[in-house]
């Protein structure tokens, strides 16, 4: 049973008391997440045990038979973005601690629409406390504060993060920030708001769990108001031990796991969708990328989202895609051959994808494909063949897999 591959959890680690407790927290609720599952957590710095220390630990707990072509242990980078510690420190502990076992090793946390979704609760319990008044998102303006990376591309994604939240809370700016590393800084992107006409802040963390980091911009807020009156600031959670998190940890676990000897539980087949309507549900990143493949094969797309991204409104503007500027209704399902639901919206996707199932249409879910009735394969042509390729939750491999495929293919 690949399920009870046991798990280490490579968290990032500090000296703060209540982050560690959250920390050890967090990983109490992914072993309620993961049943039977053998889950140890390790940290890259500043707590013990090191990554290393836990993967060997972990290997204690190995089943005793998994195939060859299976992964005899996972480990998951407790971490938002990429960055060093993903792409060198954790897999150098890893390959000090594995002695010769197969290890697989997952991606961060984000861009998973529910790491925003609580992003965006902990953000609107700043706006509406219980013991304060209540602020309007649309007379805010919103500095969201990165840890900082030396990765170009942990950095972009933050900026993206940002305008992302500021659109969907409704913000009337949005201004990203670091804590470390790379500019702007806190006190650059609360100025910069200021410039911009904004009275009244809220500093969003988008930090894991309690720390230095915290600790940091707290005094950085407080220094920097010293010399601007009458701004008034608020400053949100941090995302901390989280349900929703812990599910979107045990799905990364089960990516890397798979089903044991049975592939992609599919049935691999070609959808003529020329002149056929299919519904996507949500603008965002997901559908930016699969709308453009939906047609050029032809269909008629139409699109359900009260919010769309720069290139979807696009796509409506040149009449490429019939864009519906409102949140999802059942009926939208009649008379559909294909739907996806890519809301960032979890529970909204649940609704896309029961519809579709009691309509008999089938579904590929974004956020949580083994809840679909479909999959959206690794795809691409070469010398005019097309190649795609089903890993079941496992998509990395699959496209490794598939590139692996074209260059034999290019030979």
């Amino acid at each position: 049973m690949t399920d009870l591959v046991p798990l280490v959890i490579a968290a990032h680690g500090t000296r703060d008391a209540q982050g560690l407790a959250q920390t050890r927290a967090f990983a109490d609720e992914v072993r309620a997440a993961l049943p039977g599952v053998h889950v140890e957590l390790g940290f890259v710095e500043l707590a013990e045990p090191d990554v290393a220390g836990a993967v060997h630990n972990a290997l204690a707990h190995i089943p005793d038979a998994v195939p060859s072509d299976e992964p005899e242990l996972v480990v998951l980078p407790l971490m938002l973005n990429t960055g060093g510690h993903v792409n060198s420190d954790i897999p150098e502990f890893i390959e000090a601690g594995r002695d010769g076992h197969r290890v697989s090793y997952g991606g961060p946390l984000l861009p998973d629409p529910r790491v925003r979704q609580v992003l965006e609760e902990r953000i609107n319990a700043a706006l509406a406390p219980a013991d304060g008044p209540a602020w309007r998102a649309d007379d805010t303006s919103l500095v969201l504060v990165g840890r900082g990376a030396l990765t170009t591309r942990a950095n972009a994604e933050h900026y993206r993060l940002t305008r992302y939240v500021g659109e969907e809370v409704g913000f009337a700016g949005a201004f990203p920030s670091f804590i470390q590393v790379v500019r702007p800084s806190v006190p650059e992107a609360l100025t910069m708001a200021v410039d911009a006409g904004a009275t009244q802040l809220l500093v969003g963390p988008n930090f894991l769990f309690r720390g230095r980091l915290r600790t940091w911009l707290s005094e950085q807020v407080d220094a920097w108001l010293e010399t601007h009156p009458g701004i008034e600031v608020r400053i949100s959670d941090v995302l901390g031990p989280s349900p929703l998190i812990a599910e979107v940890f045990a799905d990364r676990y089960r990516e890397q796991v798979g089903e044991p000897g049975n592939g992609a539980p599919v049935y691999l087949s070609g959808l003529r969708l020329a002149g056929r309507r299919v519904l996507v549900v949500g603008a965002g990143h997901v559908a930016e990328r699969r709308i453009p493949r939906l047609l050029e094969a032809g269909a008629r797309v139409h699109v359900v989202a009260p919010n769309a991204g720069i290139r979807v409104a696009r796509l409506a503007e040149q009449g490429r895609v019939d864009w519906q500027q409102r949140g999802f209704t059942e009926s939208d399902v009649d008379e559909v051959w294909f739907v996806l639901a890519a809301s960032n919206d979890p529970e909204v996707n649940a609704r896309v994808s029961a519809e579709a199932e009691r309509q008999r249409v089938f579904c590929v879910r974004s956020d949580k494909s083994s809840d679909g009735t479909a999959y959206t394969p690794a795809t691409e042509e070469a010398g005019g063949i097309t190649v795609a390729v089903v890993g079941h939750r496992n998509p990395r491999r699959s496209v490794r897999v598939r590139d692996e495929l074209l260059k034999a293919l290019q030979v």
